[in-house]
């Protein structure tokens, strides 16, 4: 009998992306899943490599939650930073991406 592991179901069970199923090309998103797996399993070169943008999205996310916890030293300024630092790395790589391949 086959036995999948957990990091094997996760990775044969992620979702399609809609934009690439019915237009052929990768949306700014593509990448994301994989992106976590990778980083979940250890590879985090790897995780960088496949979707720059995650690890910023995870700090802006991150102070996004804890300044809405009540964490008073964020101040929303440095939210809206990351998050454009977030977005400019998101969009350059999905360009850098759409150019090269």
């Amino acid at each position: 009998m086959y036995e999948l592991s957990f990091w094997a179901w996760l990775e044969e069970h992620q979702l399609p992306c809609l934009l690439k199923g019915v237009f052929g090309i990768e949306c700014p998103g593509c990448g994301f899943q994989t992106a976590v797996l990778l980083l979940l399993k250890g590879e985090l070169w790897e995780s960088v490599k496949t979707y720059p943008g995650l690890i910023p999205l995870a700090v802006f996310v991150g102070l996004a939650i804890a300044h809405f916890m009540g964490v008073k030293k964020i101040a929303p300024g440095v939210i809206k930073f990351a998050g454009f630092v977030c977005l400019l790395i998101i969009l350059i790589s999905y360009l850098l991406k759409l150019i090269i391949h």
